[in-house]
Order: structure tokens, then C-alpha cells, then sequence
């Protein structure tokens, strides 16, 4: 499967930088699920969990505590939000 790059931002640092094979993430209106080649898109984000999958078949899992901002982009996805805390 393809990889592509997540990167997961807050106002005071940079939580997160790596590869994916897929994203889960709240978005405002239910879960948005992200896969290599995903069209571009912005979207509102909620508080919960956020799923991060390796090539491996491990999972990075990240609680978005305020909400916050996603964008899809042809390189990678950009998360933007208040706070968040790993779960691992």
C-alpha cells in the first residue's frame, strides 16, 4: 500500500511527523478516514480519537482534546488543532 506523509500540529509544537497508510480522524460531521491518493480536502475536526496506520500494520493513536482543523493535501495530511495527547 502507498504511505503518505501526517504531520499533526499544535499552536505551541509539532506532535507528530511520519508515514501513513491510512488516517482516522472526527471530523465535524462523523469520522473521515484518509488513504494514499485522497482527493483535497479541508475539514473541521471535533474532539476524539485520531488513528494513524503504519506500513506495518501498527497504530498511532492521538486524542484530540478541543477540535481543530484538517487538510488533505497531494503530498500528505496536515491536522491543526488546540490539544492533543498520544495514546500510542
Amino acid at each position: 500500500m502507498n504511505s503518505f506523509t501526517v504531520e499533526i500540529m499544535t499552536p505551541e509544537r509539532l506532535v507528530f511527523q511520519g508515514e501513513a497508510v491510512s488516517l482516522i480522524a472526527p471530523a465535524a460531521h462523523g469520522s473521515l478516514e484518509v488513504l494514499s491518493g485522497h482527493a483535497p480536502l479541508s475539514a473541521a475536526l471535533q474532539a476524539g480519537k485520531i488513528l494513524i496506520r503504519d506500513q506495518s500494520g501498527n497504530v498511532r493513536t492521538f486524542e484530540n482534546a478541543e477540535g481543530g482543523f484538517l487538510n488533505v493535501e497531494r503530498n500528505g495530511v496536515i491536522l491543526a488543532v488546540e490539544k492533543v495527547v498520544s495514546d500510542h
